[in-house]
């Protein structure tokens, strides 16, 4: 039976449906998968045909507010199926969590980071670029050193619009030496995105020398606006659509 997983964010929910059991390369099969805005969650089990296939387990991180938490709760009750929320937790999938109160870290956080190393993709910097940039250093052993939170893509450009006079959200292209306010804007936040990125990724790779690792993190991106990054960055950086999903998965499938 198929297993579904969500990751509800700040502005869109994300599903994926996996086998229960990995594939012969110990990685998650993804069935199909899909996504909407979180305004749309009173339609997902109509929409995404769940009523006629329904899983055998859903299984999700959420971040949102708790209405569309209940919405959901309602739609798949009434098919008999249990919706399970995943938790951060101080260990979990070989990954240990060095938050001061490790329950507090964020649920998509938290499964893109045991998604990475379930990938073996350690040690690295996890990049969710979504409505906010999360930029989280995980060292070889699996452990998360502590992150960063800063505004992503279309967070930056809206806070800009929102506090600057004649200045629109209606973004152009980076470019190396912009011409024109649109261009300017564009390249501004991926800028300030890429320096944050590699930044982290310096600290972690400080980090690890000092225990006598030697050797560039890699940097996994995921979310909305990854892609948008990935030509900014060098070739330690790689693009991991489904990573927080994928994470879910691993927290959650039945042993």
């Amino acid at each position: 039976m198929p297993l579904l997983a969500l990751d509800i964010g700040n502005t869109r929910l994300k599903w994926a449906l996996f086998d229960e059991s990995p594939a012969s390369d110990g990685l998650p099969t993804i069935r199909s998968r899909g996504a909407m805005f979180l305004a749309e969650v009173d339609h997902l089990v109509e929409r995404e045909g769940f009523a006629e296939s329904k899983p055998s387990l859903v299984i999700g991180s959420h971040v949102a507010g708790v209405a569309s938490r209940v919405k959901i709760e309602r739609q798949f009750g009434s098919l008999g199926v249990e919706v399970r929320w995943m938790a951060a937790s101080a260990l979990a999938c070989g990954v240990s969590n060095g938050y001061v109160d490790p329950s507090r870290l964020g649920t998509d956080r938290w499964a893109a980071l045991i998604a990475a190393r379930a990938r073996q993709l350690a040690p690295c910097v996890v990049v969710s670029a979504g409505t906010a940039l999360t930029i989280d250093q995980m060292d070889e052993r699996g452990h998360f050193l502590g992150g960063a939170i800063v505004a992503g893509y279309h967070a930056m450009l809206g806070g800009l619009a929102g506090n600057t006079a004649a200045l629109s959200v209606d973004a152009g292209d980076w470019a190396a030496q912009p011409k024109n306010t649109r261009d300017a804007l564009a390249t501004g936040a991926i800028d300030a995105m890429v320096g944050a990125i590699l930044r982290g990724r310096e600290r972690l790779a400080a980090a690890l020398r000092e225990r006598g690792v030697n050797t560039t993190p890699r940097i996994v991106l995921t979310g909305g606006s990854a892609y948008r990054l990935l030509e900014h960055l060098d070739d330690q950086a790689i693009v991991v659509d489904a990573l927080a999903l994928e994470g879910v998965y691993w927290l959650g499938r039945p042993l």
